[in-house]
């Protein structure tokens, strides 16, 4: 199997060190425990204040502070399960990688000639023939002791390094799903607003909630049975809990045909965004065609109610920025009308329809620069036609999300 640039590989695996979370661990674990002291020592100054600031003022403050101090614990609470699902993440891999490591010099010091391949397998550079007359008289003996050995170190080697792919996917997204935790207030304190008082209405009503489930790779299990009997071989992605019930849902109401369609129209969003906006594929004009066109397609095929239903639990996955959450929800809803209200056009037609949003200034991008490429203190969304593709951009890192309300 030939792995892609973003595919895990035994070597890249091997490869890693892991020190350095350790060290993250470490440092969240001081981190919380210091605001913890400090938040509870102010609030404790602030609540025995009444005995020299009695009045509507001081009372007022004192209000505030229990909320502060409330903001702050919460926060320290977010930053100590975040430690804690990161010092589990690490234990996980560092197990599994050890197990991989092991075994793979027993498989490369055999008598067998065995090598491990980088998708996680067992071979043999001799053929069974080969081994079967080195050791004449007892070929058949030697080749089923280079069997056994061969199938032992690849069970292990091979469910080692699916641990390790499942924990570099799942892992980060269960870990990230701790800051959607964080209380209402501290969220809506760490976000800038646009000063376009619609744009600011939009960053603040497109938002969704967190998945409520853990996320998990589909299609595997019994959906993958069904397709692989239709001859439909798809490679099982990362999903929220709430889009693989949009998705089974849509396998037991459409059938098979439609889940195989469903699954191939990201790529051909994706495509259609390249052609038309290759300089934005990152939160600009180019990503919000691929979600406008994306929506529209699967709103005329499936259904705007189902479209809605898996579009937004797409964005369910926990540590969006609040900018991109919005751009992506908003977007989504006006390809949806687009594909609702033009149940008859051709493909070639929704994306015209879709383009034609872009220019008049009705989708919404993020917008990282200025003109000049001077950066801007926050990235932050603004109307499609306002900017160039070369003024947008994705926002850096993780993002603190505002409630949801999608």
């Amino acid at each position: 199997m030939m792995a892609d640039d973003n595919s895990l590989t035994i070597s890249k695996v091997l490869g890693w060190d892991l020190r350095y979370l350790g060290q993250v661990v470490d440092m969240m674990n001081e981190t919380y425990k210091f605001i913890e002291t400090e938040a509870t020592a102010a609030g404790n100054a602030i609540e025995q204040s009444s005995d020299y600031f009695d009045s509507s003022a001081g009372d007022a403050a004192r209000r505030r502070g229990q909320d502060d101090r409330s903001d702050t614990v919460q926060t320290s609470d977010v930053i100590e399960q975040m430690a804690s699902k990161l010092s589990s993440l690490v234990s996980t891999l560092e197990t599994n990688i050890s197990t991989i490591r092991t075994r793979k010099a027993e498989a490369e010091e055999s008598r067998w000639d065995l090598f491990v391949t980088e998708d996680g397998h067992v071979k043999s550079r001799t053929s069974n023939a080969e081994t079967y007359r080195d050791h004449i008289p007892f070929g058949d003996v030697a080749v089923v002791a280079k069997e056994i050995v061969t199938r032992r170190l690849d069970n292990f080697i091979s469910a080692a390094f699916t641990l390790v792919q499942r924990a570099d996917q799942e892992g980060a997204e269960i870990y990230i799903k701790e800051i959607e935790k964080l209380s209402d207030r501290v969220k809506q304190g760490l976000v800038v607003k646009p000063d376009d008082p619609e744009l600011s209405r939009i960053l603040e009503d497109y938002q969704t909630d967190v998945s409520t489930g853990l996320p998990r790779l589909w299609p595997v299990g019994w959906p993958a049975d069904i397709l692989k009997d239709h001859g439909i071989n798809v490679s099982p992605s990362l999903m929220t809990s709430e889009e693989i019930s949009a998705m089974e849902n849509l396998l037991q109401n459409q059938g098979v045909d439609a889940v195989a369609k469903a699954l191939t129209l990201p790529d051909l969003a994706r495509n259609a965004a390249l052609a038309e906006y290759p300089d934005s594929v990152a939160d600009g004009q180019g990503d919000a065609y691929r979600h406008m066109y994306w929506n529209a397609l699967m709103s005329q095929q499936f259904g705007e109610d189902w479209a809605q239903t898996y579009a937004t639990a797409h964005e369910k996955t926990g540590g969006n920025t609040p900018q991109r959450e919005a751009m992506d929800l908003y977007n989504n809803e006006i390809g949806r009308a687009i594909g609702a209200a033009n149940p008859k056009a051709t493909p070639e037609e929704l994306a015209a329809l879709v383009g034609q949003q872009i220019k008049d200034g009705k989708a919404v991008v993020i917008q990282t620069s200025n003109a000049d490429g001077s950066q801007l203190p926050a990235p932050q969304i603004t109307w499609s036609n306002r900017v160039t593709e070369a003024m947008t951009g994705s926002p850096a890192g993780v993002g603190i999300p505002l409630p949801g309300s999608k």
